[in-house]
């Protein structure tokens, strides 16, 4: 699908938007680079093992601890499944150093989740050094193709490590695909060497700046412009992209408008809507969007809309349209976790089957892994979708001074006698 990538950039600050069709479906922000993001990889020490929930806890230098869970600890001399099995206390004592992978970032009170299967992502491929995966993409269907990937990466994996072919590696020739191999695996070379000289706790490889991570992770073949309002980041989008997607360097561009860059595409509005918990309904129903620690509401309302037909007919055209826009939002927000959606109630079975075709239908487009699990008793579908980084209100909201983060203050006429 054509779209189009703009980047913008303000006194240390970056925002980025994907736009597909004239609307903008996914949002980045990305303030003073701070460690413990995606993809940092750390030196750390066990400080707590905890049998109960087969977890360590480790000190990498954040303010707060990050979670290892049993299933993503790797030792030296695994790889039997037998060893893997064993329980975490067997397999780990407080004070040993652990070589590890941020892969969700901290939110709310809780700290990162950290791996030690580490994977260091380009734009084609994933290098897994401590293991010998030779992999593809499940989202490359073609059995030709999936064959011709699969002959490349044994050929190409360093020894002693593995790869995978990332949905973007589709048709890639084999030099593309050979360069960076042997990029990621110098990374990793390097990597090595700070773990061996540095004592825990320590940073030994951060994640890529915005600018990187958005054009590695931009879908091959599927953008018409890269729209960038620095000169820097000109240069550096096709330094790039010209060894990787020649085709790709060829359209970035340097905003030079009157207007700033995400104003004159509307991209400021949108985050404005984007941080809001009502979003209308061109129908003029709304959504309510509420975000939890446990997990994230959203309430289907239809508002000014009455509609003409029976009662079904317009709580199915009021939820197909809801469904389409829910979608959109969780991409949007960056929503991740468990997501329970109440839709307007139906009572037919065959309204309730195509307003979940169609969901799953708009959530294919989403980069992200989703599940959704249907319909509930209650009426309620439920989703998990993947979560890895904070989403977009966490990223660039605070808890307000006047209410402590509650979203409520007292009324001025309630005394609670002080």
């Amino acid at each position: 699908m054509p779209g189009e990538l703009l980047l913008s950039r303000r006194l240390g600050q970056a925002w980025a938007a994907l736009r597909e069709e004239g609307s903008t479906v996914e949002l980045h922000y990305q303030g003073a680079r701070e460690a413990g993001a995606l993809g940092d990889i750390f030196l750390g020490r066990v400080t707590r093992v905890l049998p109960g929930i087969q977890a360590a806890f480790l000190e990498v230098g954040l303010e707060r601890g990050a979670f290892l869970h049993g299933r993503d600890l790797l030792l030296p001399g695994d790889g039997s499944e037998r060893a893997e099995k064993r329980p975490i206390q067997d397999r780990l004592k407080e004070g040993r150093d652990l070589l590890v992978q941020v892969v969700r970032e901290a939110s709310g009170t809780k700290g990162p989740r950290v791996t030690c299967q580490i994977g260091l992502a380009g734009r084609y491929l994933v290098y897994v050094p401590l293991s010998p995966l030779r992999a593809v993409s499940r989202r490359i269907e073609d059995p030709g193709e999936r064959a011709r990937l699969e002959e490349i990466v044994s050929r190409l994996a360093p020894a002693g490590g593995g790869l995978v072919v990332r949905t973007a590696g589709r048709d890639a020739d084999e030099t593309v695909l050979a360069a960076e191999s042997g990029t990621l695996a110098g990374i990793w070379r390097e990597i090595e060497r700070n773990a061996a000289r540095l004592a825990p706790p320590a940073l030994l490889h951060s994640g890529e700046d915005l600018l990187e991570r958005i054009l590695r992770d931009a879908p091959r073949g599927g953008l018409d412009l890269v729209l960038v309002d620095d000169p820097r980041d000109r240069e550096r989008a096709i330094g790039y992209l010209e060894a990787l997607d020649p085709e790709l360097a060829s359209r970035v561009r340097l905003h030079t408008g009157p207007a700033a860059l995400l104003e004159a595409y509307g991209v400021d509005r949108e985050i404005e809507r984007a941080l809001a918990p009502k979003v209308w309904l061109p129908c003029g129903g709304f959504l309510v969007i509420q975000e939890t620690e446990a997990l994230v509401a959203v309430d289907v309302n239809s508002g000014k809309f009455l509609g003409k037909e029976r009662m079904e007919e317009t709580a199915l055209r009021m939820n197909l349209e809801a469904a389409l826009e829910i979608a959109r939002q969780l991409r949007l927000r960056d929503l991740g976790g468990i997501v329970v959606v109440d839709f307007i109630d139906m009572e037919s079975p065959e309204s309730r089957t195509r307003v979940l075709e169609e969901f799953r239908a708009a959530l294919r487009k989403d980069r992200a892994r989703i599940e959704v699990l249907g319909f509930t008793g209650l009426g309620l579908v439920q989703l998990a979708r993947q979560r890895r980084r904070r989403g977009l209100a966490a990223s660039v909201l605070g808890p307000c001074p006047g209410c402590s983060g509650l979203g409520r203050v007292r009324a001025p006429e309630i005394w609670l006698g002080s």
